[in-house]
Parts: structure tokens; C-alpha cells; sequence
């Protein structure tokens, strides 16, 4: 039996600099700009080991990923991957139930 692959929705940078331009009346490059700034202000605390938290939306942290091995499908080839921080984000409550009350 074959699978319909879920159509995939997008919206990009522009996309929201346009949307925040419509609502707060700001020019496309004052928008662009405190969306870019906003963007680089995270990832700089991230670098810097804050959490980012936007009540509202949701929690911007940095987890360590300890080492592991893992195996390569073809051959069980192992693999030594190296312990590493990655950036992880969760969501408030009130966001999850947003997102589930739109697929009802």
C-alpha cells in the first residue's frame, strides 16, 4: 500500500519580515533588521551558554550530547561520534496546544 507524503507548508525569513511589516507598519528594512538582530542575539547567548526563554513561546538552550558508537547499516561498520552541544528548543504549553487545536 502506498503512503501520500503530508504536504510540507514553509515559511521563511522573508515571510515573517513581511508579516511583522503588515502588523507593526515598519519599513521592510527596519523589520529585516530587528528580526536579523533578534536572530543573532539568540544565537550569541546560545553561544554563551543563557537560556533563552520568550514567555509565550517557549525555552532556547544549549544541550551536551555525550559521546556514543554507533554502527553503520551497511558492513556494522563502528563509529565513534564525539560528544557535542547542540541548540534545542521546547515549546510552552499553551504553543503545543495551539498547534495541536489547528490539525482538529
Amino acid at each position: 500500500m502506498e503512503q501520500k507524503k503530508k504536504e510540507v507548508k514553509k515559511l521563511t525569513k522573508f515571510d515573517i519580515i513581511k508579516k511583522v511589516h503588515e502588523i507593526t507598519g515598519l519599513s521592510y528594512k527596519e523589520t529585516g533588521s530587528v528580526i536579523n538582530n533578534m536572530i543573532e542575539v539568540i544565537k550569541d547567548s546560545l553561544k554563551d551558554d543563557f537560556v533563552i526563554e520568550l514567555r509565550g513561546f517557549g525555552t532556547f538552550k544549549v544541550a551536551e550530547r555525550a559521546a556514543r558508537i554507533a554502527y553503520k547499516p551497511k558492513g556494522r561498520e563502528r563509529l565513534e561520534i564525539p560528544e557535542k552541544r547542540v541548540p534545542v528548543f521546547k515549546a510552552v504549553k499553551s504553543l503545543k496546544d495551539k498547534v495541536n487545536r489547528s490539525k482538529k
